[in-house]
């Protein structure tokens, strides 16, 4: 009997020391994840208790739970939503700027290794995510902020006075750099500031790359119409670093800086299944986060669109990301953010399967651009939310950082493994779209291993509360019959 409650005491106890995921009101991020030894994402935000400053050890002013409002908290979302705007709007103009350089700069290039500039940004930006996660969760977002501020500026300078491809694979490397510097805190800053309407307030932030992935196509354009290339790119660097120069001074967070966690932290997330999940899932999704995008003219094109539509092929498909941006923030804090993130996975292989693989004609190409625009927007909105679902509040930019730093090789090879279908097929879409829809499928199933892990462990949570309380039963029955028996033996 007693080896029995003591195996049921042991097994609760190990319980204990793995995250389990509940449901959570809707409005709160949908689930939480309590971890070994620390406190809840939202935990950490609602209880008044005094912030213990890691550099000094004292108690620090109580910070009290996030205001979910307030002119500090929208100026940090507003001008953080410009970094996404200036960095990302540009990235997706990519497209015309490499037809630009194949018709005059590197005419002697073919488009594969031009399309290895766009590449390299992704992989900049995405492998040095967790260094200013981690960055931020210390020091806070302002040398960030500053730093990405100069050097995209910087960049784009280069790109003006770049007449070699070397020169043009430097530029672009430093803007993907810049663009690492402030991915990962853009959205993590803004936990600090809601809790009940989070998803919503990273939804804004994050819009601002898909109102910029319809104003930078429009400003090429209409530049390259009127000015030189030096001139195009010298505006545009100049147009840039003053929407980004506010987030400079508006863009910070609420937790005092704290001494640097030991690197050895980086390897105690692996050892939580939900997070593991969500980063396998966001790591087959990325893969082709880009390829629809870098291919949306050539999908316009064989669907047969008129050249003056299919130019803005990117515009709309960043229209789309807007409301996608948008909506998924506000349904995702009205029914939970894994519910929605774990929908978009499939979602996306349905539309990617029934829209890009074979010829549609031209309204139903922009149908399937807008399409792919609300799901492609969504993603990168809940990306940040989901993961400050399964995270502690201290932890949230770091991993961040993990899971973007994590895209960065499927980045790199994804839409070149796409790129080369499409020349397989003689510039269709079909090899890519099929390829693309598999993973995206395959991305979805693995993204609800979040939640299934959730139902497991709330599954085993109660067998052994049942079995504990069986056990605690037969105790209490054996002990009755052993003071019964004492009774008889004493008469």
């Amino acid at each position: 009997m007693s080896t029995r409650l003591t195996r049921s005491a042991s097994r609760q106890s190990h319980r204990s020391n793995f995250s389990i995921i509940s449901d959570a009101a809707p409005s709160t991020t949908g689930f939480s994840t309590p971890l070994p030894d620390t406190q809840t994402h939202d935990e950490q935000l609602t209880k008044l208790t005094p912030v213990q400053s890691a550099d000094h050890g004292n108690a620090a002013d109580d910070i009290g739970p996030p205001p979910d409002g307030g002119l500090e908290a929208w100026l940090c979302v507003l001008s953080a939503m410009f970094l996404p705007f200036c960095i990302f709007g540009f990235i997706m103009a990519f497209g015309q700027l490499q037809d630009y350089y194949l018709e005059h700069q590197l005419k002697g290039y073919d488009k594969a290794t031009v399309a290895w500039l766009g590449s390299i940004v992704s992989f900049a930006e995405f492998s040095l995510a967790i260094f200013s996660g981690r960055f931020f969760d210390i020091h806070g977002a302002r040398l960030l902020v500053s730093a990405c501020t100069v050097l995209t500026f910087v960049a784009i300078v280069g790109l003006a006075f770049s007449t070699k491809y070397w020169h043009f694979l430097l530029s672009f490397l430093a803007f993907g750099v810049a663009g690492s510097l402030a991915y990962a805190p853009s959205g993590a800053v803004v936990a600090h500031w809601f809790l009940r309407r989070r998803s919503t307030a990273i939804g804004i932030v994050i819009c601002g790359s898909g109102i910029g992935g319809i104003i930078y196509p429009f400003m090429l354009d209409k530049l390259f119409q009127r000015l030189s290339y030096r001139n195009t790119m010298l505006i545009i660097g100049g147009f840039n670093f003053v929407l980004m120069l506010p987030a400079c001074f508006f863009m910070r967070g609420r937790l005092p800086p704290r001494t640097p966690p030991p690197w050895r932290d980086v390897r105690r997330p692996w050892s939580e299944p939900p997070y593991v999940f969500l980063v396998l899932g966001a790591m087959l999704y990325g893969m082709n986060i880009m390829s629809p995008t870098f291919a949306s003219l050539t999908y316009a094109q064989n669907n047969r669109l008129p050249d003056n539509i299919s130019v803005y092929s990117v515009a709309i498909l960043q229209a789309g990301s807007v409301v996608g941006r948008l909506g998924s923030g506000v349904l995702a804090d009205a029914i939970g953010v894994m519910k929605v993130w774990c929908s978009l996975g499939i979602a996306s292989a349905i539309v990617m399967i029934a829209l890009w693989v074979p010829p549609v004609g031209p309204a139903p190409a922009i149908i399937g651009l807008i399409l792919w625009g609300v799901l492609n927007g969504a993603w990168f909105t809940l990306a940040g939310s989901a993961t400050a679902a399964v995270s502690p509040l201290e932890e949230t930019g770091m991993r961040f950082g993990m899971l973007i730093t994590c895209l960065a090789v499927p980045s790199l090879v994804g839409p070149v493994i796409s790129g080369t279908l499409i020349t397989a097929a003689n510039d269709k879409f079909t090899y890519a779209g099929i390829f693309i829809g598999v993973m995206f499928l395959v991305s979805g199933i693995v993204s609800n291993g979040v939640p299934v892990w959730g139902w497991y462990r709330r599954r085993a949570q109660v067998s052994e509360e049942k079995t504990a309380e069986e056990a605690s039963r037969e105790c209490e029955a054996g002990s009755t019959l052993d003071e019964k028996g004492m009774g008889m033996e004493t008469k």
